[in-house]
């Protein structure tokens, strides 16, 4: 019935806000009934955020801290199951779309706002997003909150807005490093639109990036006191093999912001741009485009020449919806409006039935047709890891990778033995070889769990290595992992870095 009036004329009457929130907060209460009856478990990205979220700083291994600290507070408000740990995602995009709905009233009119508030919410990057705990999350909070305290700021250059803007862009960089993009695009903004570059020589957007400074300085002093280390692993995760130039993994990422923007609102705002080049853009317009086409042209480049995640150019989703949105409504594009809202809607259906039967979802035709396999199978990791340890007396459990360890740790979360991690080399590869490696005052007998079946590999490092069993854990309704276990005692001294798996 919706899609059908949407289908139709454009409406008489001007939604307000408080249909928004109405609407919004339906659909947020839906996403949290939906974690409450979801299957999957967590992923071990979720998993590692938990982990340092046990951990209070001010930096991690590969992420400034922000979101350990809202990991932390969700589990102080109802404890520490995958439902409640994903809650504040749906929260948070909940009020990420109030924030695009007041952009949007700001540059266009409450018709625009409406709209764009439900474009954010349906897109189905946010649909597939609001499912999991990631650093996505806040820093598209952020930057829409920076977004908005920038437009004002831009109108009327208050000290209040711009220690607004700063706070924003500063927890944003500490959600995720991608805010530092909102910096460059105030610049872009100010070569393209009058406002934008008289705030240039306004005192209060230079209040604004002291006060971000001030906010990042924590994390930045943790880095400086850990040898740069998140800066360092961000450089090596966006330089990837070097520089080498791909068409496919261009078009490739290319193609994957149909997903992340929704295909509609992709295409739309492929044709402003080609528009843009042959008319005249009003300043709302240009604006938008400025928090856009910025980020996604650097982050196609980097897919061009090394490699890009399709969620490295999300910061530019949420300029893009606003700007896609007043052109639909300029130009009574209703039914493509409906369109967009539908794929969304039809998305969010099928996301929530199948996360509630995970476990038996498979898609035929597929190159791996059990879709959910990487994200299950790690509580039957625990829960067959505790069995073991219990049987066998372990003082302490070993894995030989980040993916096993940040499992273990959740899942045994309430199990009365250390976790440790068998590092791999001289320099630490993840947080947990960093914080937790094994070293020679473990406490034995260990119980190490390894994907590698090899015993021999161990016997360096310990005079007693006993293979006490092999386990799987299903993945799927036809895929499943393969473990490992062995019982260690008589440490040779350090442990040293692991030998590779021969074969």
């Amino acid at each position: 019935m919706a899609s059908a009036s949407l289908m139709s004329a454009a409406p008489r009457a001007v939604p307000g806000l408080s249909l928004a929130v109405a609407v919004l907060a339906v659909l947020t209460l839906v996403r949290l009934a939906g974690l409450h009856f979801s299957v999957v478990d967590l992923y071990v990205d979720e998993s590692q955020y938990w982990a340092w979220s046990r951990e209070p700083a001010f930096g991690y291994f590969s992420k400034p801290p922000l979101l350990a600290w809202i990991i932390a507070a969700a589990e102080r408000v109802c404890g520490a199951s995958e439902a409640c740990l994903r809650a504040p995602a749906p929260i948070l995009y909940f009020t990420t779309s109030l924030l695009a709905y007041f952009v949007a009233l700001r540059l266009y009119d409450a018709r625009v706002a409406f709209w764009t508030a439900l474009t954010v919410a349906l897109s189905t990057g946010v649909v597939f997003s609001a499912r999991i705990i990631s650093t996505d999350v806040p820093l598209l909070f952020f930057w829409t909150l920076a977004l908005l305290a920038y437009v004002n700021l831009r109108e009327r250059p208050h000290l209040g807005w711009a220690v607004l803007l700063g706070v924003a862009i500063g927890l944003g960089i500490n959600a995720k490093y991608a805010m530092v993009y909102f910096v460059l695009c105030i610049a872009l903004a100010a070569l393209v639109e009058p406002l934008a570059r008289r705030l240039i020589y306004r005192p209060e957007l230079y209040v604004a990036l002291i006060v971000a400074a001030v906010t990042v300085f924590p994390n930045l002093a943790w880095n400086a006191s850990n040898s740069f280390t998140t800066l360092r692993h961000t450089g090596d995760n966006i330089s990837g093999g070097g520089a080498i130039f791909s068409l496919q993994r261009g078009f490739e990422f290319l193609a994957s912001q149909l997903a992340v923007f929704g295909p509609i609102v992709f295409l739309v705002l492929i044709a402003v741009i080609a528009r843009c080049t042959r008319a005249v853009t009003p300043a709302s317009d240009r604006l938008m485009l400025a928090f856009s086409l910025p980020v996604l042209a650097l982050i196609t480049a980097t897919a061009f020449t090394t490699r890009a995640h399709a969620n490295w150019a999300a910061p530019a989703f949420i300029a893009a919806a606003i700007l896609v949105t007043a052109e639909m409504v300029r130009a009574g594009a209703w039914r493509l409006m409906a369109l967009s809202l539908a794929i969304g809607l039809g998305a969010q259906g099928v996301l929530l039935f199948a996360d509630a039967h995970a476990d038996r979802v498979r898609v035929p035709g597929f190159p791996k047709p059990d879709i959910y396999a990487r994200t299950m199978g790690w509580r039957a990791l625990g829960e067959q890891t505790r069995s073991l340890a219990e049987k066998t007396g372990a003082a302490t459990i070993v894995s030989d990778n980040r993916y096993d360890s940040a499992s273990l740790l959740y899942y045994l979360r309430d199990f009365a033995r250390p976790v440790r991690v068998w590092t791999t080399g001289p320099t630490p590869q993840n947080h947990f070889e960093m914080t937790r490696p094994l070293t020679a005052s473990d406490r034995e007998p260990i119980l190490f769990i390894s994907p590698c079946a090899s015993a021999s590999r161990l016997d360096a490092a310990f005079r007693g290595v006993e293979r006490v069993g092999a386990f799987v854990a299903r993945t799927g309704p036809t895929s499943l992992r393969h473990y490992f276990a062995f019982r260690l005692t008589g440490g040779r001294g350090a442990p040293g870095a692991i030998p590779y798996c021969p074969g």
